[in-house]
């Protein structure tokens, strides 16, 4: 299915109706008569930060995570789903992906193919995933993570076999009951976005759900599957119809808890207790202190709505979005140079990078992964030694493993894990001895690797970086800051480039996993005549 001549009755009943956005291009749906744009575009500031959107909620962090996800649950009990245990974040039973990635990757491949039956029908789930695509603009555009929990409720069609619970109205229907009526956001501020989905190998039209310029959810109405034959086109993807019919949802918890909470970023609402401690450690006042000259209240106010704009991902003109973010601060009556904005804001992204980042490395080490430099071992590994590089350049008398027992403390109190508290603290301890011999090792290894690179280059070769990573565990932004203070004074790393070693790691996964299964098809075919 396209989204070609879906129209949402349920919808036109509330008086939305469907426009094409004046930015994106995409279509949508609202009931705000002076809307123009779909709500999630560069053009489209937050309009929740210190206007919370989703009233009632007075917590902060873990008890706010633990209210809305019991909100979000028990709406969904209360209509007919049956409520089951999250899995863990190490995918064990995938062997195309490491990590699980969303809540559909619970059920991938086999359910979603039809070989077995789902745990319940319909089902409500809240599912910790980890996603390192996003991991270089973690702490810089206020809204990413590498780490989150996926709310959810999915169903499984098989209308061959006369299984049908609920399709695309309903879901519709159900996803606005809750915003609406459980959570009592004004239907002004909600709109739908028509933008198809695929992932895992599977694809289907779908929804986003955007209120105050936040995506908070995405509805996919999932019935095709990824074939070479297949005669739908998405992204560059062949798929074709299969036989079940598959509502596939995910509602981000954070940001309902974001959206709740009316922060200045996300982090803040989820990890006050780390993000005032690590300011405290950088004494970051002192820094703000620094610039007299500067309404830096202002300006970190204003960061907060615009920063939807720093989305940092693998090929981006990271310069140019700061250009394009110093122009908005002027047109807000904002001016400051590139040389404040930086002074300011590389502290603060990182303070609050350091807690997401502990939050993944707690769930890939609590489901006991040790790291490494290869397979998932390597993605704990380059999140440990990112948190180092960070603290040490916050300057900060802290150990990687006294972080993480703070973090447990505050951000996962009581929860039970395949990994004890001791094992994982004395993994990281582990870690830092590591990473400090490698520092040790650096300057000799990147003088030797970079012999053959030009003093003037503003580049060092991706296979190069990729080598140093997989073989020394030296993760690219040592190399550069190495290479820099040796010589090579022009060197940078292109932005996004954390997030393609990530992709690397997952791509590496699934091509394995076609070999494998390729190899397996040889071996069963029976003897053939000569």
């Amino acid at each position: 299915m396209t989204m070609e001549g879906l129209r949402f009755q349920t919808l036109i009943d509330r008086g939305y109706d469907r426009r094409t956005c004046e930015v994106s291009g995409l279509p949508y749906w609202t009931c705000d008569p002076n809307r123009t744009t779909s709500g999630d575009t560069d053009q489209d500031p937050y309009t929740f930060i210190g206007q919370p959107i989703l009233p009632g909620f007075d917590e902060r962090g873990h008890a706010l995570k633990e209210r809305m996800r019991e909100a979000f649950l028990s709406a969904f009990e209360a209509s007919e789903h049956t409520r089951i245990d999250p899995y863990p974040v190490l995918a064990r039973w995938r062997d195309d992906i490491h990590l699980t990635i969303a809540s559909i990757a619970d059920f991938q491949p086999h359910v979603t193919s039809g070989l077995a039956d789902p745990p319940a029908n319909p089902l409500t789930i809240s599912q910790p995933c980890i996603r390192l695509t996003d991991v270089d603009a973690v702490g810089r555009s206020g809204r990413h993570l590498t780490t989150f929990e996926m709310m959810a409720h999915h169903v499984f069609n098989r209308p061959e076999d006369g299984i049908e619970h609920y399709w695309i109205e309903t879901c519709v229907d159900l996803c606005h009951r809750l915003l609406t009526d459980t959570f009592g956001i004004h239907p002004n501020e909600v709109t739908y976005v028509e933008n198809p989905w695929s992932g895992g190998g599977n694809a289907g039209a779908a929804v986003e759900v955007i209120v105050g310029g936040l995506e908070l959810a995405t509805l996919v109405f999932m019935d095709l599957e990824e074939h070479p034959e297949g005669d739908v086109d998405i992204k560059g993807v062949m798929y074709r119809t299969m036989p079940l019919q598959i509502i596939d949802t995910g509602y981000g918890l954070e940001r309902f808890c974001w959206a709740a909470a009316g922060t200045p970023t996300i982090y803040e609402a989820i990890y006050p207790e780390s993000v005032a401690w690590l300011k405290d450690l950088a004494n970051f006042d002192a820094v703000l202190a620094a610039h007299e000259g500067v309404d830096v209240e202002r300006l970190l106010g204003e960061l907060s709505r615009l920063n939807g704009i720093m989305n940092i991902e693998a090929g981006v003109d990271a310069d140019a979005l700061q250009a394009t973010l110093i122009q908005r601060l002027a047109e807000a009556g904002v001016d400051v140079d590139v040389a404040v904005l930086t002074a300011v804001t590389e502290p603060l992204a990182r303070i609050y990078a350091i807690p997401d980042h502990l939050h993944a490395l707690a769930h890939m080490l609590g489901d006991g992964l040790v790291p490494s430099n290869a397979k998932d071992g390597y993605l704990a590994r380059m999140l440990a030694r990112r948190v180092l590089r960070m603290s040490n350049e916050l300057e900060l008398d802290v150990s990687l493993g006294d972080m993480m027992a703070h973090h447990l403390d505050h951000h996962l109190p009581g929860r039970k894990m395949k990994q004890t508290r001791e094992g994982m603290l004395h993994i990281l301890d582990l870690e830092e001895a590591r990473y400090n011999e490698m520092m040790r090792k650096s300057d000799r290894l990147v003088r030797k690797a970079l012999e053959s690179t030009p003093k003037d280059a503003i580049s060092v070769h991706d296979d190069l970086l990729f080598e140093l990573a997989d073989v020394h565990g030296l993760q690219p932004e040592i190399v550069i800051g190495v290479g820099l203070e040796a010589g090579w004074n022009n060197l940078v790393l292109r932005a996004g480039f954390a997030a393609e070693m990530a992709e690397r790691h997952a791509r590496l996964a699934k091509e394995a996993a076609s070999t494998t299964k390729d190899a397996a098809m040889v071996e069963d075919l029976p003897d053939l005549p000569a």
